[in-house]
């Protein structure tokens, strides 16, 4: 497994060429990074980002692009809205391969109207998925595709419906643990329903409130079974990415960041520790 933390852990506190810095004070190795404005897709700014994480010997594992920004539109109909929204898409990944990144983490449409029971055109949202894994895998990059509460892929058959219909190895996924328990599932199943696919883990908890709901919390404060998704991970011989994202209310300081980190790492590969 390769272990790393997410830039959106401090989001939005500090930017993220900043974020890096401090991963690098922290000995973050592996890193993803979350982009959150059009103003970071662009060149110049990712090549500033490239020089940091450099700097610090950082390898950058995975991007993950503010969704609602332009990647339901990838699916639209109308022609000019989803070459418009390829044009963004397009960045994303040219920013993706200068930073060396292995994966993009997409969330797809939203599921807007939040429908009791959403029915989903399998053969035509692959049609529009193919070509987006396609311009991806020329830079090097996998498409992977994350479970949302919200979106699209909010349960855990979505890939069994959806990869018959792709060509194989074109399309992998990211596990968010907090956004499975949000869909009302066990994050296991995810990992059984990705059917090897499995590229990338999101790393978090929760806790239940009755006037909230679903509160995402740092790893092992909360009800998620680590011990279950660890069965599950090794059962299916995962050997990818394990990347710690939370929000940055969730902690104090960077120390307590650091610790937790360091906590996760230890439980999920205490021979590689």
């Amino acid at each position: 497994m390769v272990f790393g933390m997410s830039t959106a852990c401090f989001f939005p506190k500090i930017y993220n060429e900043d974020a890096i810095d401090a991963m690098g004070k922290m000995g973050i190795a592996n890193i993803e990074i979350f982009f959150s404005c059009m103003s970071e897709y662009k060149p110049e700014f990712v090549k500033e980002l490239k020089k940091r994480a450099e700097a610090w010997g950082i390898n950058v594992n995975s991007v993950h692009a503010f969704s609602l920004q332009f990647e339901p539109q990838l699916f639209s109909t109308h022609d000019r809205a989803r070459q418009e929204a390829f044009d963004i898409y397009k960045q994303v990944i040219e920013a993706g391969a200068v930073l060396g990144a292995g994966s993009y983490v997409f969330h797809g449409p939203a599921n807007v109207k939040r429908a009791r029971s959403l029915v989903l055109d399998y053969d035509a949202i692959a049609k529009k998925t193919e070509p987006l894994a396609n311009f991806a895998a020329d830079a090097g990059i996998k498409l992977s595709w994350e479970n949302v509460h919200w979106c699209w892929y909010a349960a855990p058959d979505f890939p069994q419906k959806l990869l018959p219909l792709l060509p194989e190895n074109s399309l992998w996924f990211t596990l968010d643990l907090k956004q499975a328990v949000q869909s009302g599932f066990d994050p296991a199943e995810y990992i059984r329903g990705a059917k090897g696919r499995l590229s990338n883990v999101h790393l978090c908890d929760v806790i239940h409130d009755e006037k909230l709901g679903v509160i995402p919390v740092l790893p092992f404060h909360g009800i998620i079974d680590f011990s279950s998704i660890k069965n599950a991970l090794n059962k299916n011989h995962y050997d990818g990415a394990m990347i710690l994202e939370v929000y940055s209310h969730n902690y104090q300081n960077n120390n307590e960041l650091l610790f937790n980190y360091n906590h996760v790492k230890y439980f999920f590969s205490p021979a590689k520790y």
